[in-house]
């Protein structure tokens, strides 16, 4: 069996981390970086990066270059990237969780190279207020990377796992957790080794990048102001400005003034133009203020919701890389009327909460037990009475958000027409009256009710809400007891079959496919655009071939030792012939194994 980890998939970076002894570490690069840049592109020879090589060539190559894919987690949202060279006319289309399955490859890697062992298993850390559907989304990201997700938990429900000064004495503690792309608040109950949340509120759309933005569309306006022109629109010179302007945003954390010198933005005629300026403080802060204003509101909401006031709070913790901005801290303070704590590694507590929530599902002696909630409310559209008689599609909710998981509820409800013969469930999460304005998840018929007047026939609409973030919705006809059932564990994300998910596997590591493996083909062989794939086929049956018996083990030898000997002599017809068994053998065995 594999190690199991966990891992931080964060908008601006990302992180793994292992539980040993009890203890929960991040992993290191080799060059001992904790932290991978969740940033995903290809070189001007096609060749893929992930963290910081594809950050570094970001300002210079954004064709090649993505990052940020985070907010775009469970949509259909399409990356076109360019490979190779600035006269490459190929391209390739990725889709959120494609380039999320990418990062998520690059830390298993990571972890199995600094801990000498494969790595199968994974908790991974999403913010609280993600739907379903991203919950999802990054689920398959982390299939696609070759590792079981154990679970999917909440950000600030790990970041308070790890928070490490525990007593047995009752505690209150608000996590602010301010990201890259997304920020949450939830107010958690610890006691001892018991972690409990009690309610959760956020916005998978507020975040350090929103700084950013702001901070470029400051600097563009200054370049106007000074040369009476505007900043060239075209990737490449926008994607400078925004490098420039998360400099300042790290500066200004630190120091009261920043200075700005971009040479060659633009142009007039013949004449270069450059930028020149200094960024103070509180000119950042004047920026950045109304969004940070929008997070106090989430934390008064997260309160009310877990029926405490400011002074009822023991301690609070700040997470996430912008917190580290001084008004960030500031503003939390002022409006708790208490200073956040000290001791937690703001970059880093997430991914290892995620490992201690791993330690603990996996049977390793960790401290630790985790009690969480359901962030949006679940239930179905349905008839309502209201002043002007009775009114469809009003947001009838079955569960409650910051409901503790894994949660069963149910609600009876009655035929709206004569003689009605079917209802159509219609499965929504969110907080709006409105049915429709909230997110659907499903829906499916109950047919074949008996007749009779309206509000006469009574059904049970039962929600199962379990804790892998599965919903399994039961209706029951009260009479007759007829059922319908329906599970919602896709949510909007078309989940993969194991056939398309073995695929998507071996195109990532096609991918990733190393120099070194490449070069071990025959020469001839290697200028073959299938060479990468087979040279991931080639170790792919290497390791199923441990564990095989009898005559499959003998079948598979048989193939791999025909298929080298082909390698060897260059023989192409051959090797394709060899490659097509070998691929049909794998899915085969794969498809048949129990």
């Amino acid at each position: 069996m594999g190690k199991t980890v966990g891992i931080d998939l964060g908008t601006t970076n990302s992180e793994v981390a292992i539980v040993e002894a009890g203890q929960a570490r991040v992993l290191p690069d080799p060059d001992g970086d904790l932290m991978l840049p969740s940033c995903v592109g290809f070189s001007d020879t096609g060749k893929l990066l992930v963290g910081r090589a594809a950050l570094r060539q970001y300002a210079a190559a954004p064709d090649r270059t993505v990052r940020s894919i985070k907010r775009w987690m469970g949509t259909d949202h399409q990356t076109t990237l360019r490979i190779g060279g600035i006269e490459s006319d190929e391209t390739r289309t990725f889709l959120p969780h494609e380039i999320s399955a990418m990062i998520l490859r690059a830390l298993k890697q990571r972890a199995e190279a600094t801990l000498g062992e494969e790595v199968t298993q994974a908790v991974i850390t999403v913010p609280a207020y993600f739907t379903d559907a991203q919950r999802q989304a990054t689920k398959i990201a982390g299939e696609i990377a070759g590792l079981e997700v154990l679970q999917i938990i909440n950000e600030p429900t790990a970041a308070a796992l790890a928070y490490d000064v525990r007593s047995e004495e009752t505690e209150q503690v608000l996590v602010y957790d301010l990201g890259g792309g997304t920020f949450d608040v939830s107010v958690v109950e610890i006691t001892g080794a018991v972690t409990e949340v009690l309610a959760s509120h956020g916005n998978n759309q507020l975040g350090g990048d929103d700084f950013d933005r702001r901070l470029q569309l400051h600097l563009a306006d200054q370049f106007r102001q000074t040369h009476g022109v505007a900043v060239p629109d075209d990737p490449a010179t926008q994607a400078r400005l925004l490098r420039a302007a998360e400099q300042i945003k790290v500066t200004l954390s630190s120091h009261a003034f920043a200075p700005v010198q971009e040479a060659f933005l633009g142009s007039k005629g013949k004449t270069a133009l450059h930028l020149e300026t200094e960024i103070s403080r509180s000119d950042f802060e004047a920026l950045i203020r109304p969004l940070l204003e929008e997070t106090l509101e989430a934390i008064d909401r997260a309160l009310s919701d877990a029926k405490l006031q400011p002074v009822d709070l023991d301690r609070i913790i700040l997470v996430g890389g912008s917190t580290r901005i001084p008004l960030v801290q500031q503003m939390v303070a002022d409006h708790l009327g208490q200073a956040p704590v000290d001791g937690v590694q703001p970059d880093l507590c997430v991914a290892l909460g995620a490992a201690l929530q791993a330690g603990v599902l996996v049977g390793e002696a960790v401290d630790a037990i985790l009690v969480d909630v359901i962030p949006h409310s679940l239930g179905i559209s349905a008839a309502m009475s209201t002043p002007m008689g009775i009114m469809p599609g009003f947001f009838s909710v079955i569960i409650p958000r910051n409901s503790v998981v894994p949660v069963s509820r149910s609600e009876v409800y009655s035929t709206l027409s004569p003689n009605q013969t079917a209802v159509e469930i219609e499965i929504f999460q969110g907080e709006n009256e409105v049915a429709e304005e909230n997110v659907p998840l499903g829906s499916y018929r109950v047919e074949g009710l008996p007749p009779g007047p309206p509000g006469s026939i009574k059904i049970e609409v039962h929600f199962d809400f379990d804790l892998s973030g599965i919903l399994t919705v039961t209706t029951t006809e009260k009479g007759k007891g007829q059922q319908g059932t329906l599970v919602v564990n896709n949510a909007g994300i078309q989940r993969l079959s194991s056939h398309e998910l073995k695929q998507a596997r071996l195109d990532l590591e096609a991918l990733f496919v190393s120099d070194e493996a490449i070069a071990t083909l025959d020469a001839d062989q290697a200028e073959n655009p299938a060479d990468p794939e087979l040279a991931v086929l080639i170790d792919q049956a290497q390791q199923t071939l441990e564990t095989l018996e009898g005559e499959q083990a003998k079948e598979l030898q048989d193939l791999l030792d025909q298929l080298q000997d082909a390698l060897a002599e260059g023989e192409a017809n051959t090797i394709s012939e060899l490659q097509a068994e070998l691929s049909d053998f794998l899915y085969y065995v794969t498809s048949n194994t129990p």
